[in-house]
């Protein structure tokens, strides 16, 4: 239309070492007959401040996120180009600190945030096109992907949970949305999200998104296919119960526990003439429980065993006995007397060399997962996606895999505070009063109280009183 548009550039190093360009705002138009018009922006070229400029930043909740999670980005950083790790880094902060945001939403957040000057001289953008090029890159050119997930399962204790989560879909395209198993709690079509999970750290491992008629069974081929997985115990729900996942789970020096279906034959011989031979007391935090239990050999490798959790089967009885007493439908005398004796237990089969105290134990810690799901849902609102595009959401998955570490690292670090009243939660809400306010060519930190950073140095991170704003920049011209 004979309009040339002017666009800011500045400088910046390239993971290669050379130099290259970053394109920043447009500040103006050149029109034929009229020569330079400068729009709101040209203040940046000029140097001078404009009245309309963000001079206000969030800052305490993503400088906190970046300092505790720093190992996170410096895997990213390993496996993808810097600019690339930097802007999953920042997406994924943005949406743990703010719960689920619409890619059309996420800009909004960056520009408010102290992530806009951290990543400043990083060439990277946020917004719907640039996050919606990212997602795709990551659904559609996987390598860099599976080895990041590869190298979190080499520096895993070995002990995975794996476990389904359903995701309602809101598209009405949607590549993997489908009708599934939960289908009348989530009142609509809905994906399978399947996550890995280090039983022992708490740390997620990989993530992949699935169609939502498919079984959690149907996808450990898949797995097994896509990760060389060695020397691994894996620890699964009874949904993932065939013989063979278990030729699968057991193949390359790997082993599994898992729970019988009581459909089976292994289960239902398993509780033939049942009689309990020993016991132990298992511990989790400050709780312990008694827990008596049988094994019987059913190959040369494998063992089932039946465990009973004393203190589980009273408080089930009790909880059985006030609802019969309320009336409820479905709790009677006779049933109560054919399943007392079944309440608090667990059957479990499993070919690790392990003692009984030792499977049991193991197939406890599997409810990690179920925790870090019940954040995505509840904390996180991970819950109607709005993506419709195969290779997009596989991307998020990947994102959600992102925001999940991020998770694992502030739990840690808020239970290094040693304080049972103090939650993840709390801490961000604590984090996000602190502000970064500009003041001629600084930032300054505001609205801090003194008991607040005191926490947080606790946590390990010591907020910025004052941060230098340099500002580097030549023009540029594009047609």
């Amino acid at each position: 239309n004979g309009h040339y548009y002017v666009y800011m550039y500045q400088s910046v190093q390239l993971p290669s070492g050379k130099w290259g360009k970053k394109t920043g705002k447009s500040i103006g138009t050149i029109i034929a007959d009229k020569g330079f018009i400068p729009n709101r922006n040209y203040h940046l070229y000029e140097g001078t401040q404009s009245q309309d400029e963000i001079t206000v930043l969030e800052y305490g909740q993503y400088a906190l996120i970046g300092e505790i999670a720093h190992d996170v980005l410096t895997s990213l950083e390993r496996h993808f180009p810097a600019d690339r790790a930097c802007q999953i880094f920042a997406y994924a902060s943005i949406l743990y600190a703010n719960g689920f945001v619409h890619q059309d939403q996420v800009h909004r957040y960056y520009e408010q945030s102290w992530l806009s000057q951290e990543y400043k001289t990083v060439p990277f953008q946020m917004g719907k096109t640039a996050l919606g090029s990212l997602l795709d890159n990551l659904g559609r050119r996987t390598t860099r992907v599976v080895r990041y997930e590869e190298e979190n399962i080499r520096e895993s204790s070995s002990a995975i949970a794996i476990d389904g989560h359903a995701i309602r879909s809101c598209s009405d395209e949607n590549d993997l949305g489908e009708s599934g198993y939960k289908f009348l709690q989530l009142k609509g079509e809905q994906v399978n999200l399947l996550m890995g999970y280090d039983i022992n750290t708490g740390m997620p491992l990989f993530a992949r998104m699935f169609r939502g008629s498919c079984s959690d069974k149907a996808t450990i081929e898949d797995l097994a296919d896509l990760f060389a997985f060695s020397g691994i115990l894996f620890v699964v729900d009874r949904g993932f119960y065939s013989k063979k996942n278990l030729r699968i789970l057991s193949a390359n020096d790997n082993s599994y526990i898992i729970p019988v279906p009581s459909h089976t034959d292994v289960f239902k011989t398993a509780m033939t003439g049942l009689q309990y031979m020993d016991e132990f007391y298992y511990r989790s935090g400050k709780k312990h429980s008694r827990i008596e239990y049988t094994s019987k050999r059913i190959s040369e490798t494998e063992h089932v065993y039946v465990f009973r959790d004393i203190d589980e089967n009273e408080k089930c009885r009790f909880n059985y006995q006030h609802c019969i007493e309320l009336g409820k439908d479905g709790y009677t005398w006779e049933k109560f007397e054919q399943n007392k004796e079944y309440f608090g237990v667990y059957v479990l089969q499993s070919n690790a060399a392990f003692s009984a105290e030792e499977v049991f134990t193991g197939y406890k810690k599997r409810w990690g997962i179920e925790t870090l799901y019940q954040y995505l849902k509840n904390k996180g609102n991970f819950n109607d996606l709005m993506i419709q595009d195969y290779y997009k959401e596989q991307g998020f998955a990947f994102i959600m895999l992102v925001t999940g570490q991020i998770h694992q690292r502030m739990l840690a670090a808020v239970k290094s505070l040693n304080n049972s009243t103090m939650s993840v939660h709390d801490v961000l809400l604590m984090a996000r009063y602190l502000k970064m306010e500009r003041r001629g060519n600084n930032w300054n930190l505001k609205n801090a109280r003194k008991r607040d950073l005191q926490i947080l140095e606790r946590m390990g991170f010591k907020p910025k009183l004052m941060v230098s704003d340099i500002r580097n920049a030549c023009i540029s011209v594009k047609t």
